[in-house]
């Protein structure tokens, strides 16, 4: 078997990625924040129980826009999620404070994704090399960075990011 060389997130899709992220959601959903923000989401056009289909489909265009897609790509996407986005907020009755544009709860739903295309493309294939592993944390920063994740908030390297 041919190795391919690897140095972007979008090298790690696989046919089994869209199978397996189950783990991804719930570890994502943690955050009380998130698991609160979509929880209570008044954007029922997005809502997983409702539309699920629409749910993969809008949340397949995100991370294809931000991982292979060009600027003009993402500040499209970027638009349209904050359409969206800017109806997530809570209510006083909600049990946490929570904001879809707060660029902490992003940070880490971008932190979850990185951690779900390495993991399952380890699964499948092996460990990457520390090459193909520190190209892929560096183009994984733009998971968060295309919406509200400011540049200098993605930490500096792999090392950090796993403090």
């Amino acid at each position: 078997m041919t190795k391919r060389h690897i140095s972007r997130v979008a090298d790690l899709l696989n046919p089994a990625a869209v199978l397996l992220p189950a783990a991804n959601v719930i570890m994502q959903l943690s955050l009380p924040g998130v698991g609160y923000g979509v929880l209570e989401s008044p954007v029922d056009s997005g809502n997983v129980y409702k539309h699920p289909v629409k749910r993969a489909r809008t949340t397949g265009t995100y991370l294809a826009a931000a991982t292979v897609g060009t600027d003009a790509d993402r500040e499209l996407i970027r638009t349209a999620v904050d359409t969206a986005h800017r109806q997530v907020r809570s209510s006083p009755s909600s049990p946490v404070s929570y904001n879809a544009f707060d660029p902490r709860l992003q940070l880490w739903v971008a932190a979850c994704l990185y951690r779900y295309f390495v993991d399952q493309h380890e699964y499948l294939h092996g460990p990457l090399d520390d090459a193909a592993a520190a190209a892929i944390y560096r183009d994984a920063k733009r998971l968060g960075t295309t919406l509200q994740v400011g540049e200098d908030m993605w930490p500096p390297d792999r090392a950090a990011f796993d403090e």
